[in-house]
C-alpha cells in the first residue's frame, strides 16, 4: 500500500493531524492500536482556548458540560480559593466520546482510518518511509507523523526517543451519577475541586463534574531516582482521597472505586521532535503542562503545525530533516515558551503552594489569575508578569497586615 502520510495514533493529536492533512488534499492513513470508540484515562477537562483556536469542536456534540468555577485547596487544607463566575472557565468531555468524534471528523475530511492496527516497525530510506503494522502489512509513505503517545513506537524506531528523566503517573476513575445528585453536589454550574499535593505526593487531586459523571483522579509527578515518596501506592492514595472527599461532602458517601485506571505521562518535551520523514506531536513529543498535566491543547496545536509543515514538505518534494526542522521552530514559537516557563515554575509551586493558596484565598484577583492559568483559559506565558505582580502585591499586603497586628 502507498500513501502520502501515515499518522500513528488516533487520539486528539493524530486525528487533528489527519483531518488537517486530508483537508489539503493529501492521501492520509490514520491508524490506532485500539478499537474505536475507546476510552482513555484522563480528567477530561478541555481548556477554553482549545475552543477559541479550534471552534469546530463546539459543533461535534462532544462537550458534556461547562464548569463556571471551583475550589482550590492548599496541601494542609487550611486554605481554600473559591471562584464563581458568570462565564465558563473550562469545558468537560468524556474522552471516549470526544476522541471518537475527532476521528469521525478526520474520516469525513477524507482520511482513511484503520483501528486495531499499530506501528510495529519503521524504516527510513532516501526515497520513502516504510511502516510495518502489527498485522504484517507494509505501507510505503512520504512521511510519518508519530502521535502514538508516551513511549511512542514511532519515536523509538526513528531514533528520537530518549529515556525520560521526569515522568508522571495519573490514576483516574469516572463515576456515573444521576442529575439530581450532580446538581446537589456541584450545582448546575458544575463547580470543580482541586487539592494540591494530596497526601504529600508531588502532584494534585481533582474532582471534575460533567453532565452525568464525576471524574476523580490523582496526578503524581517525580524526578526519577530523586523522589522520596516513590513507594507510595497510588491506589491506596486514591482510596484515601475518596474518603477525604466523602468526609468533606464533595462526593456521595456511596461512591466506591471499582474501575480505577492508570496512565503514564511525559513531563517535558523530547530534545528533538523531528528527523528525516518523521515528525512527533502530542504526548509522543512530550507536550504537556508540567504543573496541571493537561495536554489536549498542546496535542491539537502541535498536530495542526505538524500537518501544515508536512504538507509543505510533500509539496516541495523535500521531507528531509533540514526541511522538517521548521516544525520545531514553529511549535517552540507557538507554545514552547509556555511549557518552558511552567517547567521552571514547578519547583516554586511545590515549595510555595501553601503560601500561594493562602494569599489567593484573601485576594480575588490573584485567585482568578491562578484559576485562569490552571484551567488553561489563557497562555501562562502571556499572563506571567500579571501573576507575579499580583502575587507580590498580595504578599506585601499580607505582610503589612501582620506587622500592624
Amino acid at each position: 500500500m502507498k500513501t502520502d502520510v501515515v499518522v500513528a495514533g488516533a487520539g486528539p493529536s493524530g486525528s487533528t493531524a489527519a483531518k488537517t492533512l486530508a483537508e489539503q488534499g493529501l492521501n492520509v492513513l490514520l491508524v490506532d492500536k485500539a478499537k474505536f470508540p475507546r476510552d482513555k484515562p484522563c480528567g477530561g477537562g478541555l481548556p477554553l482556548r482549545v475552543l477559541k483556536r479550534f471552534p469546530y469542536i463546539k459543533d461535534i456534540n462532544a462537550i458534556e458540560s461547562y464548569s463556571y468555577g471551583g475550589y482550590l485547596y492548599s496541601q494542609s487544607l487550611r486554605y481554600k480559593v473559591e471562584i464563581h463566575k458568570q462565564e465558563p472557565i473550562i469545558a468537560m468531555v468524556l474522552r471516549k466520546k470526544f476522541d471518537n468524534a475527532l476521528v469521525e471528523l478526520a474520516v469525513d475530511s477524507g482520511a482513511r482510518f484503520q483501528d486495531g492496527k499499530s506501528v510495529k516497525d519503521l524504516k527510513i530510506t532516501s526515497d520513502k518511509a516504510q511502516v510495518t503494522l502489527n498485522n504484517g502489512s507494509h505501507i510505503d509513505t512520504e512521511l510519518v507523523i508519530g502521535a502514538d503517545g508516551f513511549l511512542s513506537t514511532v519515536a523509538r524506531k526513528a531514533g528520537l526517543f530518549i529515556p525520560h528523566k521526569s515522568i508522571g503517573i495519573s490514576v483516574v476513575e469516572e463515576f456515573s451519577l444521576k442529575k439530581d445528585a450532580m446538581d446537589q453536589y456541584y450545582t448546575d454550574k458544575r463547580f470543580c475541586h482541586i487539592h494540591s499535593k494530596i497526601h504529600g505526593i508531588p502532584g494534585y487531586g481533582w474532582v471534575f463534574p460533567k453532565q452525568n459523571h464525576v471524574n476523580i483522579g490523582i496526578a503524581n509527578y517525580w524526578l526519577r531516582g530523586k523522589m522520596t515518596n516513590d513507594k507510595k501506592n497510588l491506589k491506596e492514595v486514591f482510596n484515601a482521597y475518596l474518603s477525604l472527599l466523602k468526609n468533606t461532602d464533595i462526593i456521595p458517601k456511596n461512591i466506591e472505586s471499582t474501575q480505577l485506571r492508570g496512565e503514564t505521562l511525559p513531563v517535558k518535551p523530547l530534545e528533538k521532535t523531528y528527523t528525516d520523514r518523521v515528525i512527533l506531536c502530542g504526548d509522543a513529543a512530550g507536550f504537556i503542562n508540567p504543573v496541571s498535566g493537561e495536554g489536549i491543547y498542546y496535542a491539537l496545536a502541535s498536530a495542526e503545525i505538524a500537518a501544515r509543515v508536512s504538507a509543505e514538505a510533500i509539496q516541495a518534494n523535500d521531507t528531509s530533516e533540514q526541511f522538517l526542522s521548521r516544525y520545531e521552530k514553529r511549535w517552540k514559537n507557538d507554545f514552547g515558551k509556555e511549557i518552558k516557563l511552567m517547567l521552571r515554575s514547578t519547583k516554586q509551586w511545590g515549595k510555595r503552594n501553601e503560601n500561594i493558596v493562602k494569599l489567593a484565598s484573601k485576594d480575588n484577583k490573584l485567585a482568578e489569575m491562578l484559576f485562569t492559568a490552571m484551567t488553561g483559559q489563557e497562555s501562562v506565558y502571556e499572563l506571567r508578569w500579571k501573576i507575579l505582580k499580583r502575587y507580590l502585591y498580595a504578599f506585601m499586603k499580607n505582610s503589612i497586615k501582620k506587622t500592624n497586628n
